[in-house]
């Protein structure tokens, strides 16, 4: 069994490349880190003027919920793009040293995480000028954060176990995260889909990630106790699933990167 110590020193391990890769990612950038709330920033620009002026769609406090909805979606797209990019740029690190190859997609999901946690902030900037407000029912936010952490973890150690020996994966996930996008209820309202389609909408769990914490926050109201469960029991299977899959892969890794 492996000792407290070891544990430790993977876990520190964990944080030093999180925040390396965190800080390394704006490095040489004049803008920096501000980066990571320009780009949301921009896409919710885009989207809210199309969708809001243009195409009109009717939705109260829809500039709060276009927002909301592109940060969490982000983080995903982010968290699971990261995690590929981090097997390529640690290939040297795979070689030639022994250490849990989990520690790289954790540490690519948490500068992810990191941030999401930047954006949500600049959220509640705006959340600040409207008027609306917070309720008990917004601690559920924490729920939905940490099953959306758990989600992006285990399809990044799915994807990265599968992109060591098959590299096209890289390409089909990005095709699948554009498709994703415009199937997951961001820009639109899931009252504009047909009452038969909702069963496979919630089957994404992206979908129940994103329209549970605009109930919370936006429309300050407790989302269906069933719905939460199941939100959970699917993080959980896509995590196991995935780290599963990752565990079993990850000694080839070194031969095949």
């Amino acid at each position: 069994m492996k000792s407290f110590y070891q544990y430790s020193n993977y876990w520190s391990l964990t944080r030093v490349l999180a925040w390396s890769d965190f800080k390394l990612r704006f490095h040489g950038s004049v803008l920096g880190i501000f980066w990571s709330f320009l780009r949301p920033l921009l896409l919710f620009s885009v989207l809210y003027i199309v969708f809001s002026k243009l195409v009109r769609f009717d939705i109260p406090n829809y500039a709060l919920y276009l927002l909301l909805g592109i940060i969490l979606w982000n983080f995903f797209v982010e968290a699971t793009n990261s995690s590929l990019a981090s097997i390529d740029g640690k290939t040297t690190l795979i070689k030639k040293v022994s250490f849990p190859r989990t520690i790289i997609v954790l540490s690519a999901t948490i500068t992810a995480f990191i941030s999401l946690l930047f954006n949500l902030l600049v959220f509640f900037l705006f959340f600040t000028f409207t008027d609306l407000t917070l309720s008990a029912s917004a601690i559920l936010l924490t729920i939905y954060l940490i099953s959306l952490f758990f989600i992006a973890l285990g399809v990044g150690y799915f994807l990265t176990a599968l992109y060591a020996k098959f590299k096209d994966i890289k390409t089909i996930w990005e095709v699948f995260l554009q498709l994703g996008f415009w199937l997951t209820p961001i820009i639109y309202t899931l009252s504009i889909v047909p009452q038969k389609f909702h069963f496979w909408v919630y089957f994404n769990p992206l979908t129940r990630v994103i329209q549970y914490s605009r109930e919370t926050i936006i429309e300050n109201r407790i989302s269906n106790l069933d719905g939460i469960f199941a939100l959970l029991l699917m993080a959980t299977a896509i995590f196991i699933c995935g780290y599963l899959v990752f565990r079993s892969r990850a000694k080839y890794f070194a031969e095949e990167l």
